[in-house]
């Protein structure tokens, strides 16, 4: 277990929720502090980052960190509780993990997520302009069945989840200068 979570108070949680109760005893790992907050308000102490296929969790800590004792701060950056559903699924994983949720790909295509209206169509970049995106809003199907169908898309379970996935790529990276900074205030504060 990194060292981080060993900083981090124990509590007592009920697992089963039945009577009588039966307790364990817990690492409290919702627990955030102020040092986040502090770091992400630098803009320099952090950078964007894209996860590739393959990468995880632990791998992107060594190669990143130099040890995979700091993925925590990967999770922390990110807001990321969950390893496994918090992070971006590739290839037959990504398969999987929409087949096992709406029973298959073709269902999953079929069915209708949400609908959106479409406020401003994407416009592409020219030498003397930046690409604007598409800019929509989610309405419902009394809305979307009233609107021009030029004015209007559906969004599929599988183009939802895509979309989903996608956005898990997209992480942050803390310098590695203030990983060991941080490492130290949570001694400080829960040690």
């Amino acid at each position: 277990m990194s060292e981080y979570f060993t900083n981090l108070p124990i509590i007592t949680y009920d697992l089963d929720r039945k009577k009588p109760s039966t307790e364990y005893l817990a690492v409290d790992i919702f627990r955030r502090n102020f040092v986040r907050e502090q770091v992400l308000s630098n803009v320099v102490s952090y950078y964007p980052y894209q996860v590739q296929e393959g990468e995880r969790p632990d791998t992107l800590a060594h190669m990143y960190y130099g040890s995979v004792d700091f993925m925590w701060l990967i999770f922390y950056a990110n807001d990321i509780f969950d390893p496994y559903y918090d992070w971006p699924f590739f290839g037959s994983q990504f398969q999987e993990f929409v087949k096992n949720k709406y029973g298959s790909i073709l269902s999953a295509q079929n069915t209708v997520h949400h609908y959106e209206q479409i406020l401003r169509t994407e416009v592409a970049a020219t030498a003397d302009t930046d690409r604007i995106l598409e800019k929509t809003i989610h309405i419902d199907k009394v809305t979307y069945d009233s609107l021009a169908t030029t004015a209007r898309k559906s969004i599929s379970n599988f183009d939802y989840e895509i979309l989903e996935n996608e956005s898990k790529r997209n992480i942050i990276l803390i310098e590695d200068v203030y990983a060991q900074q941080i490492l130290e205030e949570s001694r400080t504060i829960y040690g």
